[in-house]
């Protein structure tokens, strides 16, 4: 009896051996699977649509880039969030789902097409930059939003001004300071009141001549409320603590944070500080032109989709070429608009 006990036991520890070793080879065949997963999905190329910005999910490191279709899939109990590219919210997922659901990452169903530069063809007026040409025009601040309470404001010369009056303006609030004529940005000047979160203003510039003045287009931008600011705010600074490429934070990251909020002027800069670096992206470049010509500033946008094409060309990068010319040829639209032929009168 003892005899076949002790081959039943030894028997049981057998098993029991065979199982643990079988198990450990199929965890680590699984680990090693899942490396090879993740690291595929980090190296891969795609049109990424956001970005997991947190510890969490099974798949996905902090800072993966997320491809159309790809699933989220958090390990229990933990929760992963994630920016969406296409609307610019930081979504979060407590379970398994695709990240660009339609309720999830998606573009807003009811996006109003604003008339910019970009998009001349929605406009009423095209406008044309050879159209009043003794006239300033606002160069910054960028757009119909900022987060900036004092905002750089710039402009271009015009000839045979003799200086030139700033005014911002709202209800109950109002300065103005008149500079040379050489000068034309202006930093908020340290004297005057900082602009109010919430509130609406409107800027102007005036060339004066000797006999005349010249006043610009009013500029109309809204201060974001605090509570946007503080959204904007945390969004940015999530992103930053991920420590990646400058590069790509500007281009996809920050950009879809701004502009899901109309921040033109927090967009560019943030691309105008990677250009000061040295960057030598062309997307880069084609983004910071689209952005310009979204503001309507011809000009800039032409010297950067330029900048653009040649790096594109050294590079071989054929789509980035393909969108930089969709760009130049929104240019030509701009400088050359079709004429309007009034049909024959009766």
């Amino acid at each position: 009896m003892a005899d076949r006990r002790t081959d039943k036991v030894g028997k049981i520890i057998y098993i029991f051996r065979i199982s643990m070793i079988v198990s450990i080879i199929l965890s680590l065949g699984l680990s090693s699977a899942w490396g090879r997963q993740l690291k595929s999905i980090r190296s891969r190329e795609c049109k990424a649509n956001g970005r997991v910005v947190n510890a969490g999910d099974r798949f996905f490191a902090a800072g993966s880039q997320l491809c159309p279709g790809d699933r989220i899939n958090p390990v229990n109990g933990r929760t992963v969030s994630a920016l969406c590219y296409l609307n610019g919210k930081l979504l979060d997922f407590k379970q398994s789902k695709i990240f660009d659901a339609s309720d999830e990452c998606s573009l807003p169903q009811k996006k109003a097409k604003l008339c910019t530069g970009l998009n001349p063809t929605g406009c009423n007026n095209t406008k044309s930059p050879h159209e009043g040409q003794d006239i300033p025009t606002l160069i910054s601040p960028y757009g119909s939003s900022m987060l900036s309470s004092r905002p750089k404001i710039s402009w271009y010369a015009v000839s045979n001004a003799i200086s030139y009056t700033v005014i911002v303006s709202s209800y109950e609030f109002y300065w103005e300071k008149t500079v040379d004529k050489t000068v034309t940005t202006l930093p908020y000047p340290k004297e005057q009141k900082e602009l109010k979160l919430g509130n609406t203003y409107k800027f102007t510039v005036i060339a004066n001549k000797d006999k005349s003045l010249a006043s610009s287009e009013p500029l109309v931008i809204i201060v974001l409320p605090e509570k946007d600011q503080n959204e904007i705010k945390q969004r940015v600074q999530r992103i930053n603590e991920l420590n990646l490429p400058p590069d790509e934070v500007a281009i996809f990251d920050l950009h879809a944070i701004y502009m899901s909020r109309n921040l033109l002027n927090e967009a560019i800069d943030a691309l105008e500080a990677r250009v000061a670096a040295g960057s030598q992206n062309p997307t880069l470049y084609r983004v910071l032109a689209d952005r310009y010509l979204e503001a309507w500033l011809p000009n800039e946008a032409l010297r950067n989709y330029n900048v653009a094409d040649g790096l594109a060309k050294r590079s071989r990068n054929l789509d980035e070429l393909a969108k930089v010319q969709q760009g130049l040829n929104l240019v030509e639209f701009y400088n050359h608009p079709p004429t309007r032929i009034n049909p024959a009168q009766k």
